[in-house]
C-alpha cells in the first residue's frame, strides 16, 4: 500500500503560503524607487504612445509595457497594487523552482527543500517587491524551463504548446531570455535526446520565431537607438566576487569573503554531486549558470548592462544544485570521508543561513530601496505655489509620482552647462525650490535670487529661492500694524508646519516709514505651554536684522517692500509637544534690549510685540 501524499502536499502548500507572505508583507510600505516610478508612470501609459515612443529606446520588450498597462488599468497605480504584479510573477517562479528540482533530481524531498530555499531567498524577495519586470521574467522563465524539460521528455504536442506559450511570455518580458534558449538547446545535446524530440523542439522554436516578429522589430530599433546601458561595464572577476554572492544570498561581501564564500560554495558542491546518478543534469545546471553569464559578459563589452539582476533567471539553477547536494543519500557511495562530507554539507547550508540573516534588516527597513519621497512631496505641496519651480539636481521619476502639483517640476540635465539651464528658469519663475546639492547651481541662484530657506525634510536638501522684488500677491495674510515710527508690517506668509515635520518659515513683508538712528533687530518667537527645557513659554526663536542686515533699519528705503525670512523649529533638537503655539514678532535695540511699541491701523497701542498667528502641532489634531 502506497504511503499517502497528503503530508507532502501539506508541506508544499505551507511553503508556498510562506513564500507568498514573505513577499506581501510591507509590500506597499516603502516608497517607489526611481525605476519603479518610471515603470508605473511611463511603461503603463497608453499602449499607442508607448509603442510609438518609449519602446524605441527603453530596453525592455513590449510585453513588459503592456502587462504593466493592463495591470494598472485593472488594479490601480498605488505602490501595493503595482508591486502585486511582480509579487505574483516571483511567486510563480518559486513554485516552478520547486517543480524543476522535483523533475531533475527525482527525489520527493527535493521539491520542499527547493521551495524553502526559493521562498527565503532575499534576492528573489526584493525583486518580487519591486514594480519592475525582473520578477515577472524570473517567474515566466522558470515555468518555461520546467515545461521545456517536460516536453523534451514526453514529446507530446500539448506539452510543447504549453512550453511555447510560456517561453513567448518570458521573451516578451525580458530580452535576455534569449540566453535561456541556448541553455535549452544545450540540454537537448547533453541529454542526447532522440531526433524526434529535437525535431519537435525545432518546430516549436520556428513557431516561436514567428510569434517574436514584433519582438525582433523592437530589438532592431533598440539596436539603432544608441542605447548604451545604465549599469556597469564588463568585469569578469566580478562574476565571482559580486554576481555569485548576490545570486546566492542577495548581498555583496567585503574582502576576503567576496572571494572565499563563492569559492567555498563551489568547492563543497562539486564533490557532493560526483556520486549522483544525475551527474549529467548537474553539468547542465552549471551550463545554465555559466552560459548566460558568459553571454552577458560579452554584451557588457558593448554596453553597460553588467548587473546581477540580468541573471535572475539563473537563480533556479543555483537552488536546484544546492538542493541536489542537500538531499542526496550521502552514506556509502560518496567519494569523500564522512567528516569531509559533513563539512561540505555545512558549507552548502551556510548560504541559506546567510540569506535568512539578510531578511530581518530588510524588513526593518535598514536599507530602504527609496528615500522618503512622500515626505518630500508633502513638504513641497504645503509650501510651493503656482509660479514656482521645483528643480531636482538629479532626475528621478519617483518625485513626479508622489508630487501632484500644482507647482511645475523639472531637473537639471546631466553634463549640460548649469548656468545656461538656470538662466531661463530664473527669468520665467518667481521662485525656485532646489532639491539636492549642486554647488554651481546654488551659487548661481544665490547670485541672482534671494535665498529664502534651507531645510532637510525627509532627508532631502531643499533650498528655496525667490526673486528679490516681492509682489503684493504673494502675501498670504495682510496686516496694517506700525512698529514705532520706522516700519509698517504689510503682512506675512507662513510656510509649514507639515504633517511630519514642524519646521516653519515665516516671511515678513516690511514697508519702511523712516530710517532709524538705531540698527534694530527683529525677533520672531514661538511660544506655548511651558517648555521643559527652559521652564518658560519660549520654544524657539529667530532674531536678526531685516534681511540679515541687507535691509538694515539704518538705511532701508521708504516706498520699498522687503521680504524678510525667519526660520523656526529647523533644529532636530527642538522637539515640539502637542498643542497650540503662538508666533509673535517685534523689533528691539540689541544694545539696550528696548522694544519698539506696536500700533494698529487706528493708532491704538498693542504692546511691544505683535501676534502674527497661531499654529497647532501636530496639524491633524
Amino acid at each position: 500500500m502506497k504511503r499517502p501524499r497528503t503530508p507532502s502536499l501539506a508541506a508544499l502548500t505551507v511553503l508556498l503560503a510562506a513564500a507568498f507572505l514573505l513577499r506581501i508583507v510591507q509590500l506597499g510600505d516603502v516608497p517607489l524607487r526611481g525605476d519603479e516610478a518610471f515603470a508605473v508612470r511611463y511603461w503603463a501609459d497608453d499602449p499607442a504612445t508607448v509603442v510609438r515612443d518609449l519602446a524605441q529606446w527603453e530596453p525592455h520588450p513590449l510585453g513588459a509595457f503592456l502587462s504593466f498597462w493592463a495591470w494598472k488599468s485593472a488594479a490601480g497605480s498605488s505602490e501595493f497594487a503595482m508591486r502585486t504584479l511582480s509579487l505574483l510573477g516571483g511567486w510563480l517562479g518559486v513554485a516552478a523552482t520547486g517543480a524543476l528540482a522535483r523533475y531533475l533530481l527525482r527525489n520527493r524531498r527535493a521539491a520542499p527543500v527547493a521551495l524553502a530555499l526559493a521562498a527565503l531567498h532575499p534576492f528573489l524577495i526584493w525583486h518580487a517587491q519591486d514594480a519592475r519586470n525582473y520578477a515577472l521574467w524570473f517567474g515566466a522563465s522558470s515555468l518555461a524551463m520546467w515545461l521545456f524539460l517536460r516536453a523534451a521528455t514526453r514529446n507530446r504536442r500539448r506539452d510543447w504548446t504549453l512550453y511555447l506559450i510560456a517561453e513567448t511570455v518570458a521573451l516578451y518580458f525580458f530580452f535576455l531570455e534569449a540566453f535561456l534558449l541556448v541553455v535549452q538547446a544545450a540540454y537537448l545535446v547533453a541529454q542526447r535526446r532522440p531526433r524526434r524530440v529535437i525535431a519537435a523542439a525545432l518546430r516549436a522554436w520556428l513557431v516561436l520565431g514567428i510569434l517574436l516578429l514584433p519582438w525582433l522589430v523592437q530589438a532592431w530599433y533598440l539596436a539603432h537607438s544608441g542605447y548604451e546601458g545604465a549599469t556597469s561595464d564588463a568585469a569578469p572577476a566580478r562574476l565571482l566576487t559580486w554576481f555569485l554572492p548576490v545570486l546566492l544570498t542577495g548581498r555583496e561581501y567585503l574582502s576576503p569573503w567576496e572571494i572565499l564564500l563563492p569559492l567555498a560554495w563551489i568547492a563543497a558542491l562539486v564533490p557532493l554531486w560526483l556520486h549522483r546518478p544525475q551527474r549529467r543534469q548537474g553539468i547542465w545546471l552549471a551550463v545554465w549558470i555559466v552560459l548566460p553569464a558568459s553571454l552577458l559578459l560579452v554584451a557588457a563589452t558593448r554596453m553597460s548592462v553588467f548587473d546581477p539582476r540580468y541573471l535572475i533567471a539563473t537563480v533556479p539553477a543555483f537552488i536546484v544544485l544546492a538542493t541536489g547536494a542537500l538531499t542526496a543519500p550521502h552514506s556509502g557511495c560518496l567519494p569523500l570521508p564522512r567528516p569531509a562530507a559533513r563539512v561540505a554539507l555545512a558549507l552548502i547550508l551556510t548560504v541559506p543561513v546567510l540569506s535568512v540573516t539578510e531578511l530581518a534588516p530588510y524588513y526593518r527597513g535598514e536599507s530602504p530601496k527609496a528615500p522618503d519621497w512622500p515626505g518630500l512631496a508633502a513638504y513641497l505641496e504645503q509650501r510651493a505655489a503656482p509660479g514656482d519651480l521645483i528643480l531636482q539636481t538629479a532626475p528621478d521619476p519617483a518625485f513626479g509620482y508622489y508630487y501632484p502639483g500644482p507647482t511645475d517640476e523639472t531637473s537639471l540635465v546631466p553634463d549640460a552647462p548649469i548656468r545656461a539651464q538656470l538662466q531661463p528658469l530664473v527669468n520665467f519663475h518667481r521662485g525656485i525650490w532646489l532639491v539636492g546639492r549642486s554647488p554651481e547651481a546654488e551659487s548661481f541662484l544665490a547670485d541672482t535670487m534671494q535665498q529664502i530657506s534651507y531645510d532637510a525634510p525627509a532627508g532631502f536638501d531643499v533650498m528655496q529661492f525667490r526673486r528679490w522684488t516681492p509682489r503684493e500677491t504673494e502675501i498670504a495674510v495682510r496686516h496694517d500694524v506700525r512698529f514705532g515710527e520706522i516700519a509698517r508690517l504689510a503682512g506675512h506668509t507662513l510656510q509649514g508646519p507639515g504633517a511630519t515635520a514642524p519646521a516653519l518659515t515665516v516671511l515678513l513683508y516690511w514697508e519702511p516709514l523712516a530710517q532709524s538712528a538705531v540698527d534694530y533687530t527683529v525677533f520672531v518667537h514661538l511660544t506655548g505651554a511651558p517648555n521643559p527645557a527652559t521652564g518658560g513659554p519660549l520654544w524657539d526663536q529667530d532674531d536678526h536684522r531685516p534681511l540679515d542686515g541687507f535691509a538694515s533699519t539704518l538705511a532701508w528705503e521708504r516706498g520699498t517692500l522687503y521680504r524678510d525670512p525667519y526660520h523656526l523649529l529647523g533644529s532636530p533638537e527642538v522637539r515640539l509637544a502637542s498643542g497650540i503655539y503662538t508666533i509673535t514678532v517685534g523689533l528691539y535695540d540689541p544694545q539696550s534690549g528696548d522694544r519698539l511699541p506696536v500700533y494698529d491701523a487706528a493708532g491704538v497701542l498693542l504692546g511691544d510685540s505683535f501676534t502674527l498667528t497661531t499654529i497647532r502641532w501636530p496639524p491633524s489634531q
